[in-house]
């Protein structure tokens, strides 16, 4: 697969649940100047908390984040998945239907919802089953 600095990246964290893990994750993206899309709790049980962070950015910069992230203290587990993946899905929650699927359909079925003045409640990816 040949990437690009626009390439959408999703990266699954496994976390520890205490005070000041969403801002340790926030500040390793900040300080490597990559924003994030989208930041979800996705659970949080028995003190481990499972998030997804969306950005884009090269596959080697994806790579060296997920590196890093893998070193902070709080983080579990990383699981890096390109958002073109097919096994990445997505829900999206509008005010009069709900649209699950493979990320790409979900947010083409979004867009398309978004231009006949429907509105979105929730939207969320969801990781590899």
């Amino acid at each position: 697969m040949t990437t690009d600095i626009n390439d959408r990246w999703v990266a699954f964290v496994t976390v520890a649940d205490r005070s000041g893990t969403v801002t340790g994750l926030a500040n390793m993206f900040s300080t490597r100047g990559v924003s994030f899309e989208s930041f979800h709790t996705l659970s949080v049980r028995d003190g481990v908390g499972r998030m997804s962070i969306t950005f884009r950015g090269s596959e080697r910069l994806a790579r060296v984040l997920i590196r890093t992230l893998e070193r902070l203290d709080v983080v579990r587990s990383v699981q890096l998945e390109n958002t073109s993946d097919e096994r990445v899905r997505a829900i999206a929650v509008l005010g009069s239907s709900v649209i699950i699927g493979p990320f790409a359909d979900v947010e083409a079925q979004l867009d398309e919802a978004l231009a006949e003045g429907e509105t979105l409640v929730a939207f969320t990816v969801l990781p590899p089953e």
